[in-house]
């Protein structure tokens, strides 16, 4: 006789439960001591311990951010059905130690720590990732809003702008209200609102292969001879050149403070003879000169040379491809149009950004063959890509500097007016986005606040579970990343044996000379696999945008994102490439020995002659892929959050039933009557026409 039963749902054994619940309590007594730290710190005590450099509106943004990070660890408990105890009452480096412990407290949450607890089923192994993912998050934030120091205090960067239209002051006062009312979540779009009003530069990256011109070009540009020239290659470090009233380099480093030095010293940092493989761990190069081309806010960036794109250099070029308003692409006269530089002009179309050609060192070439040149590249850049380029032939020679100064005020400056005005209208349609998302989330906490039903908590509760798998599943991709190069790299003698077979299988078909074949084969068995990689990040991608477009319908929020958003950040993977010489036996042997014999000689063969150099060329390239995944997962999470950090709070004061005090809904009443010029004025008016006559 069968009974209905239903399904056992899977969770933690109780000595994970009681790890999850203990980090959870220590993560909260964490947070009650960085509490104690902004009371001592605002305190009036006649032998302070602080010093108090947390302005007020810092203090306000870090709680708001305690109180987040304590309600997702309460929800965390109730999720897996574990009994919480009731909640305890309990200057910036002694946050960001106390924050240094939640991070590691968070980070032994994750799945691989649980196991020496047990078994950890697979569903609730998402599900701890996604915690973990969420609490990193929050974390993270409270650090980069520290670290930012005075420029946090969105308040005070809006007082130092000297703009003073409509835009300004729907800004500062939808600063008000997300600091009053504890709008964490939209901080960080405001922030970023502020950065583009701020940032007034037009940034130009000149790209190119190794020695064809970049430096010279600049120096020429400048009028200056400030880059280092020559043959010698430069290390992947990008160099920034923009205006500054005394000349000076800004040498940023990866694990140190940065440093300001005489600009005479830009070798010691940029080129392979002073700092080899970059050794000195320089994350960035800033130059800063009085030179008048700079005055308008033009920057230009001179990337590292396009050699091979299996490089350190190159990974550090194509990655910086989308940042730049304007791409320079710099083909070198002497060695016309080659791969890498219809790879470059690809890379910045697709990432929508403007493409101008150069041919550099014209003055080598004839008046006939530089024409020639000129019409060759225009035409093949056409034909690949259906778009008409006009090619500019120019020299950092004096003699040449007519040219030079022409192509700069026929495209460029003209191209600097265009984007001011594109980066003001786009600042206008930010602000007026975000001031309709804070609307809405106050009109949603005043229907809230008066009731919440028994369905929206459900709805709030599936929201949450699903940005917490999303999250779980995103950072599972990265050890997924891991294994998959870790795998490729395990099996290099597989693609031996591999190459081998096709080989020999191709017997007298195949060329005379193997070298070119196997190299070929070899590619292909990397990209193979690659690609397999890479369908699985664009799978990945894709259910972000499912979960977040299906979180948003839950919770009835507007503007989700379209699954190409995510895609979009997945652009291709570097490129595999691995060139050898060798001499191979003909492959008619398999006729004197049959082909598992010939199989296994050539094999043989294969592995004595290039089995080092395979092995270092998959290390090398595997470095770069893995630094490409992490990067490519890396935008998937920040786009993520800035998302699901707006639903999940959302979500939890849904959850919470916080009610509002009469002058707390006035305030906020106020608030939507102020910013209803820009969304809304007949709604906005109706709702506080609704709440009045509720009150009454």
């Amino acid at each position: 006789m069968s009974e209905n039963r239903e399904p056992v749902r899977e969770s933690l054994n109780d000595a994970q439960s009681r790890h999850l619940s203990v980090s959870c309590r220590y993560i909260d007594g964490l947070l009650s001591d960085i509490e104690a730290i902004l009371n001592a710190a605002a305190s009036k005590a006649a032998f302070p311990r602080y010093v108090p450099e947390i302005s007020p509106a810092q203090r306000r943004t870090i709680e708001d951010y305690i109180a987040r990070i304590r309600a997702q660890l309460a929800r965390v408990l109730d999720g897996q059905g574990i009994a919480r105890d009731a909640p305890q009452i309990p200057s910036t480096r002694a946050v960001r130690a106390a924050l240094g412990s939640i991070e590691i407290a968070v980070e032994e949450l994750k799945p691989k720590y649980m196991r020496g607890y047990g078994a950890v089923p697979p569903a609730v192994s998402t599900d701890l990732n996604g915690i973990v993912g969420e609490l990193e998050g929050l974390v993270s934030r409270v650090s980069r809003f520290l670290a930012q120091g005075p420029s946090a205090d969105l308040h005070a960067r809006l007082e130092r702008l000297a703009n003073t239209g409509d835009e300004l002051a729907l800004l500062a006062r939808l600063e008000q209200v997300v600091s009053q009312r504890g709008l964490v979540e939209f901080r960080a779009p405001l922030a970023g609102i502020l950065d583009r009003l701020e940032d007034q530069t037009f940034e130009i990256a000149v790209f190119g292969r190794v020695s064809s011109g970049k430096s010279s070009l600049l120096d020429a540009i400048l009028d200056t001879n400030i880059l280092p020239v020559g043959i010698t290659p430069i290390t992947a470090v990008p160099t920034r050149v923009a205006y500054g009233p005394q000349p000076r380099v800004t040498v940023r480093y990866a694990e140190r403070a940065a440093e300001t030095l005489e600009v005479g010293r830009l070798a010691e940092f940029v080129t392979e003879q002073h700092n080899p493989g970059n050794r000195k761990n320089v994350a960035r190069i800033q130059v800063e000169l009085p030179a008048p081309r700079l005055e308008g806010g033009v920057s230009f960036m001179d990337t590292p040379g396009l050699g091979s794109l299996a490089t350190a250099g190159a990974a550090e070029t194509i990655a910086y491809l989308p940042k730049c308003d304007l791409g320079v692409v710099l083909i070198d006269s002497a060695s016309t149009l080659t791969p890498d530089d219809m790879r470059t002009v690809e890379a910045l179309l697709e990432a929508a950004v403007p493409a101008e050609v150069l041919l550099s060192k014209s003055d080598l070439l004839s008046a006939e063959d530089g024409a020639r040149l000129v019409q060759y590249v225009e035409q093949h850049l056409e034909s690949e890509f259906h778009i008409s380029f006009r090619v500019y032939p120019l020299s950092a020679l004096p003699a040449h500097r007519g040219s030079l100064e022409r192509w700069f005020t026929e495209r460029i400056a003209p191209l600097c007016a265009k984007s001011r005005e594109m980066k003001a209208a786009s600042v206008k349609r930010k602000i007026g986005a975000l001031a309709e998302s804070v609307a809405a989330s106050l009109r949603l906490r005043l229907e809230r606040a008066r009731g919440v039903s028994h369905h929206q908590q459900d709805q709030a509760r599936s929201a949450e579970a699903r940005l917490r798998v999303a999250a779980g599943r995103l950072e599972e991709m990265r050890a997924a990343c891991d294994r998959a190069c870790a795998a490729i790299l395990e099996r290099r003698e597989e693609a031996l044996e591999e190459a081998a077979a096709r080989l020999v299988g191709l017997g007298e078909a195949g060329p005379r000379d193997g070298s070119l074949e196997l190299n070929r084969m070899l590619a292909d068995f990397v990209q193979q696999r690659v690609r397999q990689l890479h369908g699985q990040l664009r799978a990945v991608a894709g259910s972000l945008a499912g979960e977040l477009t299906a979180a948003a319908q839950e919770l009835g929020l507007p503007g989700a994102p379209a699954a190409e958003e995510f895609e979009s950040l997945l652009r291709e993977t570097p490129v595999f490439e691995f060139e050898k010489p060798l001499e191979l036996p003909r492959a008619s042997i398999a006729g004197l020995f049959g082909k598992a014999a010939a199989r296994r000689r050539v094999a043989g063969r294969l592995a004595a002659q290039i089995g080092a150099e395979w092995e270092q060329a998959l290390r090398t390239y595997f470095a770069l892929l893995r630094a490409w995944c992490e990067r490519s997962i890396e935008q998937m999470k920040r786009r993520f959050d800035s998302y699901a950090e707006g639903y999940r709070a959302q979500a939890e004061r849904t959850l919470s039933g916080a009610e509002l005090t009469g002058e707390e809904e006035r305030a906020m009443v106020s608030d939507l009557q102020a910013l209803g010029a820009r969304c809304g004025a007949a709604e906005t008016g109706a709702q506080s026409a609704a709440l009045r006559g509720g009150r009454a």
